[in-house]
């Protein structure tokens, strides 16, 4: 060793002397240069600097670390009134009522017809109207339904029956129309032909008493022997509802 270097191959230590060649340590291998887990920083006169052992926690479990245990978390409180917590039995509400409208609208349009309908149709709107709101505790709605249908068709039936009533003319029942033919035929009513052995009247109305239409009467006398005919047409009613038609005489040749 020296305090120099002397030649090629000499070295420089650690501490501060120079070496031979000869003197050289062996080269280290890739392991031997891995510093050990514990090692801190590079190595001081030829080993590593080791780090004091850490002082361990107190509060701190010992290693290895054992399981934590589990985290307690807090049963859920209900809200009060709501059922417990699992799959039990909901609890049911009572079962829907009929809306006693919808019964009366039902019953009403059915016994009265179409004059009953002037009520139930109204009853009707409001008992469907009421179980809409009713959210499921009220029934009905088809009764409801049913008896609009009906009243609806009530009153439209009771419509066309007083159309049919003002536009029909049923005419004089066939004892006036006769009684009413033989006077005029006779000479005994207003506007007569005086015809004389008249026994008895056949008349024949017409199948509806309209204006334009055309009946025929017959007369006979006391031997069934026919007189003529008396020939018909049917005029329009008198301002005062009488009926009024105009005849003419046909004596049998």
């Amino acid at each position: 060793m020296s305090d120099g270097s002397q030649g090629p191959g000499w070295w420089l230590a650690s501490d501060g002397r120079w070496y031979p060649p000869e003197a050289a340590p062996p080269t280290p291998t890739p392991t031997d240069l891995t510093p050990p887990s514990d090692a801190v920083g590079p190595p001081v006169d030829g080993g590593p600097v080791t780090a004091p052992a850490a002082s361990p926690n107190p509060a701190a479990p010992p290693y290895p670390y054992a399981a934590a245990p589990p985290y307690p978390y807090p049963t859920p409180t209900p809200y009060p009134g709501a059922p417990p917590y699992g799959y039990g039995p909901v609890p049911m509400g009572p079962p829907p009522k009929f809306n006693p409208m919808a019964i009366w609208a039902f019953v009403l349009v059915i016994v009265l017809g179409g004059f009953g309908a002037l009520v139930g149709i109204p009853l009707a709107f409001v008992a469907r109207s009421s179980i809409k709101r009713s959210n499921g505790t009220q029934k009905g709605a088809g009764l409801a339904l049913a008896a609009l249908i009906i009243g609806f068709a009530g009153i439209a039936l009771f419509a066309v029956l007083i159309v049919i009533g003002a536009t029909y003319h049923p005419g004089p029942s066939l004892p006036d129309l006769t009684a009413d033919a033989r006077a005029q035929i006779t000479g005994t009513g207003s506007d007569g032909f005086g015809v004389k052995g008249v026994s008895r009247v056949v008349c024949n109305p017409p199948s509806e008493w309209t204006p334009g239409a055309t009946f025929t009467c017959f007369a006979y006398d006391s031997s069934d022997n026919e007189l003529g005919e008396y020939d018909g047409t049917v005029e329009p009613d008198a301002s005062d509802g009488t009926y009024q038609w105009n005849a003419n005489w046909v004596p049998s040749g």
